[in-house]
């Protein structure tokens, strides 16, 4: 019996692996049918076979015909035998996931993302020897724009619920003259989705990236948010005595070396009265051996890009993606806050944390 248990228990886990490298396998060509256009053309110019799709894309057919059956074969893609060959359609419901930037459950930004993370894996042998992480920055252009990708159509969706749920009897953030501070603001969707949501406010989004500030400046002009939100390649620490009436950090607090520091600089910069706000995504409240697959998922992002990330920096806290409520509690404490609250929002993603001087 017990080598019948251990047998049964090999096969699962061989088939769990199984189904693991199909997995990365639909991911990593994902990726190429975003990159090289190939969902995007399928989607608004119609079925194609390997020969129209090349030709349409600037690619080499034969790859492309690899790639299409590679599709098909995964049922990613939808396929037909004609008296030309064969044709190739994208459905509209796998479409909107990997291509509309406001869905809520894209994966667009994900695949990017995760592409990014997966290319430093090389490098994390040497990372787990030394401890000295990888900078973010190492981590390239699909990193910054998977990122932004992901959160975007929750800020879009979200943002007016969070904002509405900050008590604010006296109507400061909602007068029409609110001062907010978004800090880590990335490619500065989450600016724009406060500015949006909190008419005549003036956000100013910071971050270290020189490369997103950049395109978050391009953004908001596009947006027509240009009068409203700037963005500064700045350190939060240099803002003391701003008088933000709301300083707000999205889903970068377990990603900072010393976040105790950079929630005390937000505490500094707020005008007397003011608040922060903090969304971090939403963990179990210890560790507890096999965990959900929300928890597993933030693991696995922790282990191949959060953590190693903020590790680059001296004496770094070593956070991780799965930043227990205790956690931020801890810190917000030793920043100097009298009162940590968590919201009664429901969040896709996020839990909301309320922040008192």
């Amino acid at each position: 019996m017990v080598a019948t248990d251990e047998q049964t228990r090999r096969e699962r886990f061989g088939r769990r692996l199984m189904d693991a490298t199909n997995g990365a396998f639909d991911v990593a060509t994902a990726y190429l049918g975003i990159r090289l256009g190939l969902y995007r053309s399928l989607a608004d110019n119609g079925p194609a076979t390997a020969a129209e799709l090349a030709a349409r894309t600037g690619t080499n057919e034969r790859l492309v015909r690899e790639w299409l059956e590679q599709q098909a074969a995964s049922e990613i893609l939808q396929s037909t035998r004609q008296t030309d060959g064969w044709r190739f359609r994208l459905p509209a419901d796998h479409a909107a996931v990997l291509l509309d930037p406001d869905a809520l459950d894209g994966f667009g930004g994900t695949i990017l993302a995760q592409i990014a993370s997966l290319a430093a894996v090389p490098r994390l042998v040497e990372a787990f020897r030394t401890g000295t992480g990888i900078p973010f920055s190492d981590y390239g252009a699909d990193m910054i724009e998977g990122q932004a990708a992901s959160t975007r159509p929750v800020y879009r969706t979200e943002l007016p619920t969070w904002l509405a749920a900050i008590p604010d009897p006296g109507g400061r953030l909602s007068g029409g003259s609110a001062r907010i501070l978004d800090i880590g603001c990335g490619l500065g969707w989450s600016s724009i989705g406060i500015a949006r949501s909190l008419t005549g406010a003036h956000v100013d989004g910071v971050d270290l990236d020189r490369a997103s500030i950049e395109v978050a400046r391009s953004l908001a002009t596009e947006r027509g948010f240009g009068d409203r939100v700037t963005f500064e390649v700045r350190d939060a620490t240099s803002l003391a005595g701003a008088g933000y009436d709301l300083a707000t950090m999205f889903e970068m607090l377990h990603d900072l070396a010393h976040p105790v520091e950079v929630l005390r600089a937000a505490r500094q910069a707020l005008a007397p009265g003011g608040l922060v706000l903090v969304a971090d995504e939403i963990t179990g409240e210890r560790f507890n051996g096999p965990a959900d697959e929300t928890d597993r998922r933030h693991y696995g992002w922790s282990v191949i890009h959060c953590l190693p990330a903020s590790m680059t920096e001296p004496d770094s806290a070593g956070t991780g993606t799965v930043m227990r409520s205790s956690t931020v509690r801890a810190y917000a404490e030793a920043a100097g806050f009298s009162s940590i609250e968590i919201l009664p929002v429901d969040s896709v993603a996020f839990r909301l944390y309320l922040l008192r001087p």
